[in-house]
């Protein structure tokens, strides 16, 4: 299936002094909710201000939903959304006053502005208590107001950075839940977060980012299918034969990992030429298989094997 990119960076250098952010950055970000992943100082938050307009870059170029950036600020804010990670709310303020506020800023008539926000805000959650001073809400509705004046304009792209920051869980699944949603209306949704099972859970697509360059970007479906040939094997049995067998196939295969519980055996194995051979093998020493299925990778798997390998994909 084809993918309809609305981020095309094309070769993006940004410098601070002697530090390289983006170093020849080129990454193209489709129409979907996509995680941007990276240690601290890989170059995140430099690229969401480049496409900003915060940031010019010495070098390179972004497109945007099939055209060139806007060189007019104005125009620019009409099409991205933001939901910054620090604090950011005027606390002296209502949130409907603040959402709607927030709509004039980024270019819609006041009357537009007025009703959009009643609508968002009742989306988000904080349709009661829209008219209480933002001062008296919990961190929880401060995000939930964060995400309202990002959506407030419709816009076709939208920066989410730590969206459930300080949320309980309950919060967080709600918000998870919100931005799911906000997606299945066609917009490009760009989730920055260091809770990885997080972005597992509601991306689609991931891209990780590592001292200013590409690391690693496709959907997280082929992100996580993990090698070919690797498999997760869970064995039961007497402690004794799983002894034994777990010898024995640290011989015979290419072991990542093995756990050992009483009467249960689970080992990551590589290299499985014939699957009937390993099944027989088993058998013969009195051990039963109870799952044998590829192993998957979880977005933490990939994160740390991506940085100890130094794998690149610039698909």
């Amino acid at each position: 299936m084809s993918l309809n990119f609305k981020i095309d960076a094309d070769n993006i250098t940004v410098r601070f002094g002697r530090i390289t952010a983006l170093d020849s950055l080129s990454v193209k970000i489709p129409e979907d909710i996509v995680g941007l992943l990276g240690p601290n100082g890989a170059g995140k938050s430099t690229f969401i201000k480049v496409v900003l307009g915060l940031l010019k870059p010495e070098e390179g170029q972004i497109f945007l939903t099939d055209h060139k950036r806007p060189g007019n600020l104005i125009e620019l804010r009409d099409l991205i959304g933001y939901l910054p990670e620090h604090d950011c709310l005027i606390e002296s303020m209502n949130a409907f006053d603040l959402v709607s506020y927030m709509g004039q800023i980024s270019g819609m008539m006041p009357n537009d502005a007025i009703r959009r926000s009643h609508e968002v805000l009742d989306f988000v959650g904080i349709g009661e208590v829209r008219y209480r001073s933002i001062s008296s809400y919990s961190t929880g509705m401060k995000q939930r107001v964060k995400l309202a004046q990002a959506i407030v304009h419709d816009p076709e792209i939208l920066f989410l950075d730590e969206p459930t920051n300080g949320m309980d869980p309950f919060g967080k699944k709600d918000m998870l839940s919100l931005i799911s949603d906000i997606a299945k209306t066609g917009k490009t949704i760009i989730v920055c977060s260091h809770l990885l099972h997080e972005v597992e859970q509601i991306c689609n697509y991931v891209v990780i980012l590592n001292q200013g360059r590409l690391l690693k970007t496709g959907s997280m479906k082929e992100v996580l299918s993990g090698e070919k040939g690797r498999y997760h094997l869970e064995l039961r049995g007497e402690n004794k034969n799983l002894e034994e067998i777990s010898d024995i196939l640290s011989k015979k295969y290419e072991i990542v990992s093995t756990d050992h519980v009483k009467g249960k055996l689970i080992v990551i194995i590589r290299n499985i030429e014939s699957s009937l051979k390993l099944f027989n093998l088993v058998k013969k020493h009195d051990v039963q298989i109870r799952s044998y299925k590829p192993d998957k990778l979880t977005l933490e798997d990939v994160f740390i094997q991506s940085f100890e390998g130094g794998n690149t994909n610039g698909d």
